[in-house]
């Protein structure tokens, strides 16, 4: 049954945008351990380590075996911790009460899985794809997953004393509210992808009105992501990031598109139609209440830190990091686009302006951090295909 309930869950596993891959895999299996012993629970695993959806998409075979193997050797190592230090496989005992499972055992077994998991994980990836072993823990962003860890641990805890004492009834009755928990979440993500889509509506109304624009957002989007990562910003913080780059430019639905796509030097009138648009920008922003996270971010993105930006000539440690971030971005995409006022430039040559004007115009350390996330391109045209952006 556990073996089933295993497929089962990683079966109906999905994506949620900041939470990665919601399943109850890692419960059911330890809670085989606790409940069944080591032997058993590494059948358990077994049986959800390849998805119908491996399937479809046609994973390689080596990384369905991998990931099998490394189940497998997870949930033993996670047994021979349990065993060692003092853990009951609580089928095996007519003892009655809760005490039977101790904290220290079920706690250490927990920590073992979860941590032989992430080692062969980071080792195999590190591997495949040539990556040192700390680029690849770092991109994990484990940090993120640490809450769900402890909740699925204590999960397992209670679905291994509820199979002991009310057997299989107790783990069907435990089952039916995580049900209406998956289609909470499902909704949840439906939501999240309807706010992805409205965004993108967005962007793709601002880009309509500026073709020298299109892919801009796009690429800002991509290259903040970059440094936010970089940066180890929380993923909430990230994803929030992200979005205000793709509508940092919103604002410009309210100038005139003639000023837009002026090849010649703007009137002081026309000038000053373009620095009105992060104040637009959060006016039309601030109407919509699931955006307003990204408000403060696309306002202040034309301040800088010596405090020459606009609209509110704020300085460095008034202006918000996702917004000191979101300008080098801006200032890097700008720099390398065709404008209708002059030529792109040539990666080597905006590399050598973000230099001139960091710690007044840009945040010094945001730069250094970008020009280090970029320095293995030797074109805008490599760049742009390796954070999987339209350079049209």
């Amino acid at each position: 049954m556990l073996a089933g309930l295993t497929f089962l869950t990683e079966a109906l596993a999905f994506e949620l945008p900041l939470l990665g891959t919601v399943s109850l895999a890692f419960a059911i299996d330890l809670a085989a351990l606790l409940f069944l012993g080591p032997l058993p629970a590494a059948v358990v695993a077994a049986a959800g380590a390849i998805t119908p959806q491996d399937i479809r998409d046609r994973k390689p075979v080596r990384s369905m075996l991998f990931n099998v193997a490394q189940l497998i050797l997870s949930v033993l190592v996670a047994g021979a911790v349990y065993l060692a230090t003092g853990g009951v496989v609580l089928s095996l005992t007519s003892e009655a009460g809760p005490s039977v499972l101790t904290i220290i055992p079920a706690a250490g077994a927990a920590l073992a899985m979860h941590g032989t998991n992430i080692l062969l994980v980071t080792a195999y990836i590190s591997v495949a794809k040539g990556l040192s072993a700390r680029e690849v823990w770092r991109g994990q962003r484990l940090g993120a997953y640490l809450v769900s860890f402890i909740g699925l641990a204590f999960l397992a805890a209670l679905m291994a004393q509820l199979m002991r004492v009310s057997g299989w009834i107790g783990i069907v009755l435990l089952l039916l509210p995580l049900a209406v928990a998956r289609q909470t979440f499902q909704a949840y993500q439906n939501l999240s992808q309807a706010y992805s889509e409205t965004v993108r509506s967005l962007v793709a109304a601002i880009e309509a009105k500026d073709p020298y624009t299109r892919g801009h957002s796009e690429r800002v989007a991509a290259y903040s992501k970059m440094m936010g990562l970089k940066a180890q910003l929380p993923s909430p913080a990230v994803q929030i990031l992200e979005y205000a780059a793709l509508l940092h430019d919103v604002g410009k639905i309210g100038v005139d598109r003639d000023t837009l796509v002026k090849d010649t030097r703007l009137s002081a009138n026309e000038f000053n139609q373009i620095r009105q648009h992060p104040a637009v920008g959060k006016t039309v922003l601030e109407a919509v209440e699931f955006l307003e996270d990204i408000v403060p971010i696309v306002y202040a993105h034309h301040e800088r830190p010596d405090g020459a930006g606009y609209p509110l000539g704020l300085s460095m440690d008034e202006i918000p990091e996702e917004a000191r971030i979101l300008a080098v971005a801006d200032s890097f995409d700008a720099m390398t686009s065709n404008r209708a006022y002059r030529r792109p430039m040539s990666i080597g040559e905006a590399r050598a302006e973000l230099t001139r004007v960091r710690g007044s115009q840009l945040d010094s350390a945001l730069v250094d951090l970008f020009l280090e996330s970029i320095s293995a391109f030797d074109s805008i045209e490599e760049l742009i295909e390796a954070i999987g952006a339209s350079r049209a």
